[in-house]
């Protein structure tokens, strides 16, 4: 499902200092090669600042390494236009990031739809009874006419990967999503990844939680 080949990631850090700044740089992946079968679920853990996030990014394409190749599911995301890529990531990857957030005005039911409006390719009623499925298969769908402002951590939570599913995307990425939650919603949300993958999607998690990495079929350590 995914081919990752050669990746070299740098950042440039500039230092001040009283007589003049000066730069240095950084390197977060060094020739890094990784191979994702379809329907596995992927842990990846590492240190702060072992480059965690850049490579979530990078699989995603929301940002481009230095060099080297990523392919997803025969397409390298390299060669896509910015047009095409986000395209592409629309309908293939669902990603859930520590920053993302829901449009307070909208009901919770109108956030998971969200990501389908971009492309639409179905009628409002298929989208809404797509939506609806989700929050009742993630055992949320009281909260489809709530708004945002009044979910709890882990419903928070659930809210997001029924959006980052509402495309029907082969692959979930998902970056410390129990990181503000409690343990029993951390084993909730971890056996949600578990029966996707069982599902045949591919679940890439993030974590420096040693306690949810080992529920991954595999684990990957960066640094």
């Amino acid at each position: 499902m995914i081919e990752i080949r050669n990746l070299n990631k740098s950042f440039s850090i500039l230092r001040p200092h009283p007589t003049g700044a000066s730069s240095s740089t950084k390197t977060i992946l060094k020739d890094f090669s990784l191979s994702i079968p379809e329907g596995t679920f992927l842990g990846i853990s590492g240190e702060s600042g072992a480059g965690k996030s850049t490579l979530l990014s990078i699989i995603t394409g929301l940002q481009k390494a230095d060099s080297g190749k990523v392919t997803i599911d025969g397409t390298e995301i390299n060669a896509l236009s910015d047009k095409e890529l986000c395209a592409f990531r629309n309908r293939n990857i669902g990603f859930i990031s520590q920053e993302q957030s829901f449009l307070e005005n909208l009901t919770v039911l109108e956030n998971v739809k969200l990501p389908a409006l971009l492309y639409p390719g179905k009628t409002q009623k298929e989208l809404t009874s797509r939506a609806l499925a989700l929050l009742e298969q993630l055992n949320i769908a009281e909260l489809a006419q709530m708004y945002p402002s009044f979910l709890s951590g882990g419903e928070n939570q659930r809210v997001l990967i029924a959006r980052a599913l509402i495309n029907e995307p082969k692959i979930l990425v998902a970056d410390e999503p129990t990181d503000a939650v409690s343990e029993k919603q951390t084993k909730e949300i971890l056996q949600i990844f578990k029966d996707l993958s069982l599902q045949g999607k591919t679940v890439i998690l993030v974590s420096h939680d040693t306690k949810a990495l080992e529920q991954c079929d595999r684990i990957v350590t960066l640094g």
